[in-house]
């Protein structure tokens, strides 16, 4: 029997994961803050609504693609979990590795040329963490047996972009409350990096959990840990 995809454990799966790796900086948020120490708060938070909303076309082109491939095929949906899996855990591993933090002024290079808006659109469409999220992050959370895959990735496309502006939002606030100077400083960005590094190989390993319970079910194999 079909369902709409929708399960309490997904659903907080998915906001508990969505939550980390948005909070751990990247080109983004790294952007909100050298937004705030050169042009001020208001200029920031207009930025992170520019990059909700790239966040979101990037979100609705994927859904598109990955509603009627996760229909057809059994295997899509474990498949797509396990890449998921792969993908947080190379990003934790990259933020637990990383040698130096970036310098926030030096991502407000594209603001000082283009209004904040567009500055953070097209910051949402080419940032990887959008292609991660909504291509493989966010259809992992999925249950099986999908009426119409299309729209609940969509749906659930909405959780991390709105986590994100509430998310983002609080870091320009913060920012700009110190006056940057916990964010300018590079050993304080990177303990926040690393111990968003560890949270996310924590999740990477769960979730390449409920990718291999999902191969073993659909051979109907029963899962070494069931």
């Amino acid at each position: 029997m079909q369902d709409i995809g929708v399960s309490v454990s997904g659903l907080l799966g998915l906001i508990i994961t969505s939550s980390i790796l948005i909070a751990v900086p990247g080109p983004s948020i790294m952007l909100f803050i050298g937004q705030v120490i050169m042009k001020g708060r208001s200029h920031a938070l207009r930025g992170v609504i520019g990059n909700a909303i790239g966040m979101l076309s990037v979100a609705i082109l994927l859904s598109f693609g990955l509603g009627p491939l996760i229909l057809k095929s059994d295997f899509a949906l474990p498949a797509i979990r396990m890449l998921g899996a792969v993908a947080l855990l190379l990003i934790g591993i990259g933020y637990l590795v990383a040698s130096k933090a970036a310098s926030p002024a030096a991502t407000d290079q594209p603001a000082k040329r283009k209004s904040p808006l567009t500055a953070g659109v097209i910051v949402g469409i080419t940032n990887p963490k959008a292609l991660i999220m909504f291509g493989t992050i966010v259809p992992s959370f999925l249950s099986g047996n999908l009426a119409s895959p299309t729209n609940v990735l969509i749906m659930y496309s909405m959780i991390p972009i709105l986590l994100g502006i509430a998310i983002d939002s609080v870091w320009v606030v913060v920012a700009h409350s110190l006056s940057s100077r916990l964010f300018s400083n590079a050993d304080s960005v990177r303990i926040v990096n690393r111990i968003g590094g560890g949270l996310i190989i924590l999740m990477a390993l769960i979730l390449a959990r409920e990718a291999v319970s999902g191969f073993l079910s659909i051979n109907r194999w029963p899962a070494p840990w069931a």
